[in-house]
């Protein structure tokens, strides 16, 4: 297959007139000018976006808790009543709501995502007969849909920090060490001769795995990606010093040996000192500015992460937000509201701000989720989209121009083709090969909450 470019962000920079040949969905060459056996693409095409985090389940309570429950709401609160939802949730509805989710994502320009997935048993802990049957269906959703996953099925066995016993509502979550690496072992087993799937893993956060658990699992796991939820909340931090004497990220860093393989989701409450040492790692920042502002959580150090050149990239987390332009905005305008300034996310080399974040966020949160997508470049997966410029929004521009109004600019999603690891997935707006998705999904998520 060879597709013409008429203008490609390339790993270098903007380049027009280049014919790209993908050969099993990778691109095996990059050459100036157009062979005439190729597919003409005459919109601007960037490198697909990388979702670093999500909770597919989560889809089907968003929008749920907008309203004030008491005078303290909080994540705390929102938790619990997302809790009460899942009494209800059956493999097939999870297959249906996170297709739907994927396919989603698909048209809004993520190609790969990583799954952190904690729902594992039925409402009250009861196993299924198949541990990985929650697994398996929201692996099947993301095949059906046509997007790369990693998938992280997530270790959560307390309910706070001392080894507090998991509360009823998250006996659907909890397993021992000794059941999860059952589990993990067989998907493992299981997809590993598929290309669309990998595995990772995901201890859920400080406070749901003690020290000698995390310390256990890292060991065991020299495979793939680590995800973590760390520092989301203060009441977060404040509990982890009152039990560790340390604070979250300070305490991760001394505990285990945090290196690129690891995504620190969220980290929104560090010091300039565990910026720095974060960074120091090579590990990436799960950065969900979108669903952070909705829970209240904070405002993630951007500053001084960046002047230690730490790695990020982005997620929907509770997909209150499915659009990475709408979160990559909102990244922005966090810093601005803090600094009072603007044009805060740049650099050096990269003076226009949504180059800046579209490009970083795509490359450096592949290495968390698929190490061959993130950037167009021989060697790289197929993984890309085409951009709108006959938009109002778009149209007149060129270049880095395209993205900092595509997402600072556009109020309507600027993507009309997506291609994922050499296949289209998207064309002209529309989703390829999919039936009655949205359908099926109305049909889940009415009997939810008529039950909820």
């Amino acid at each position: 297959m060879k597709i013409y470019a008429k203008n490609i962000l390339l790993e270098a920079g903007w380049a027009k007139n280049q014919t790209l040949t993908i050969n099993d969905g990778i691109i095996s060459a990059i050459q100036d000018g157009q062979d005439p056996d190729a597919e003409v693409i005459e919109r601007p095409i960037i490198p697909g976006m990388v979702n670093l985090h999500s909770h597919s389940f989560q889809k089907a309570f968003a929008g749920l808790t907008e309203f004030r429950a008491n005078q303290e709401d909080s994540f705390w609160s929102w938790r619990d009543a997302m809790y009460r939802l899942l009494q209800s949730v059956t493999p097939d509805d999870l297959k249906i709501i996170a297709r739907y989710l994927y396919c989603e994502m698909l048209t809004q320009g993520y190609t790969s995502c990583a799954e952190f997935h904690y729902l594992h048993h039925q409402a009250h802990g009861e196993p299924y007969a198949d541990q990985a049957a929650n697994s398996h269906a929201v692996i099947q959703g993301a095949l059906d849909a046509g997007i790369y996953l990693r998938h992280c099925p997530v270790f959560y066995h307390y309910s706070g920090f001392g080894k507090l016993a998991a509360e009823a509502g998250q006996r659907p979550f909890y397993n021992t060490i000794e059941s999860f690496q059952s589990l993990v072992e067989s998907l493992f087993s299981h997809y590993q001769n598929n290309s669309e799937v990998s595995i990772g893993i995901a201890p859920h956060s400080l406070r749901a795995v003690s020290k000698e658990q995390l310390q256990q699992l890292t060991q065991w796991w020299q495979t793939g990606p680590i995800h973590i939820h760390i520092a989301e909340q203060m009441r977060e931090v404040e509990d982890c010093r009152a039990f560790y004497q340390q604070r979250p990220v300070e305490f991760l860093l001394d505990t285990v040996a945090v290196d690129e393989r690891w995504c620190l989701v969220h980290a929104t409450h560090m010091t300039a000192q565990e910026c720095q040492n974060f960074a120091a790692t090579g590990a990436v920042a799960g950065l969900c500015p979108e669903t952070e502002a909705n829970l209240g959580d904070g405002v993630f150090p951007a500053s001084d992460f960046l002047s230690a050149n730490g790695q990020w990239g982005i997620g929907s987390d509770s997909h209150i937000c499915i659009s990475p332009w709408r979160e990559l905005r909102t990244l922005e305008y966090s810093q601005r509201f803090v600094r009072q300034r603007r044009n805060i996310l740049a650099s050096e080399s990269l003076k226009h701000v949504g180059r800046y974040l579209w490009q970083t966020a795509a490359q450096q949160g592949a290495q968390v989720v698929n190490r061959a997508s993130g950037v167009l470049a021989v060697g790289r997966r197929a993984d890309l989209i085409t951009l709108d410029n006959t938009c109002s929004e778009l149209c007149a521009r060129e270049d880095d121009q395209w993205l900092d109004s595509a997402i600072f600019a556009c109020n309507d999603n600027p993507v009309v083709d997506v291609m994922v690891a050499g296949k289209w997935r998207v064309n002209n707006r529309q989703l390829l090969q999919q039936d009655n998705v949205a359908a099926d999904y109305q049909k889940v998520l009415a009997r939810l909450l008529r039950q909820h």
